[in-house]
């Protein structure tokens, strides 16, 4: 008796473990949107069975961070222009509310490790843009989680799957920038964190955001021209 309950929750967090390996990939832009993902090859990949990944697949595609187009036909989701647009409404007021209450709440360790994934983003970002893009949601979710506030997170947390894929695909197309020279709006987040300015903080970091909103003007474009092309 003992023994078949242990077999099953090893086999549930075998499941969960691979579900949220593959769901932080999303999350740091490791897949690129209209991506097909094979079973078989995640389960190699994983050194897992098939039915572990099939789970994770199924409970992936039940929450919109995967589609299943057939059967065996897996998809990272092709996010369209206005799905960004209402994304990145929510992360101005969720992220920037998160930054006010955080800049109040971070300690001097959280700060010092936002710090070094600020240098170690500005490195990655003219050479790898897979590397920048998961040291940039590291950033992002770690002033989250200074915040404090579960339910807030939580909220943020799922859409980053939708939108990790499309941040990779973004910066590494758009034109390569050297931040080491330019300065990068995460400085202006620092600043304020480290004055403990909440209003400023908030500022900074919607600042950062609205960014993104190039993003919105290349879907756009992308979308105009597949429509000329048909």
């Amino acid at each position: 008796m003992a023994t078949t309950q242990l077999k099953t929750i090893e086999k549930e967090n075998l499941s969960s473990r691979v579900y949220s390996e593959i769901r932080n990939a999303l999350m740091n832009g490791q897949y690129e949107p209209g991506e097909r993902l094979r079973i078989s090859a995640l389960a190699e990949q994983l050194g897992v069975s098939i039915t572990p990944v099939r789970e994770a697949i199924f409970r992936l595609v039940s929450e919109q961070g995967l589609e299943m187009k057939a059967a065996t036909a897996v998809h990272v989701p092709i996010i369209t222009a206005d799905h960004l647009r209402e994304i990145q409404l929510i992360r101005h007021h969720l992220e920037g509310a998160a930054a006010e209450r955080a800049a109040t709440l971070i300690s001097r360790e959280t700060y010092t490790g936002l710090e070094e994934l600020q240098e170690r983003f500005v490195a990655a970002a003219a050479v790898s843009p897979k590397k920048a893009s998961k040291l940039n949601r590291e950033f992002h979710f770690a002033i989250l989680d200074a915040a404090q506030m579960p339910t807030l997170f939580n909220v943020v947390d799922t859409l980053w799957v939708s939108l990790g894929p499309l941040l990779q695909v973004f910066h590494t197309r758009a034109p390569k920038r050297d931040l080491r020279r330019d300065r990068h709006r995460h400085e202006d987040v620092l600043i304020a964190l480290k004055k403990r300015d909440g209003i400023a903080a908030r500022k900074a970091l919607q600042a950062d955001i609205a960014w993104g909103d190039l993003m919105i003007e290349w879907l756009e474009q992308r979308d105009a021209d597949q429509s000329r092309v048909r």
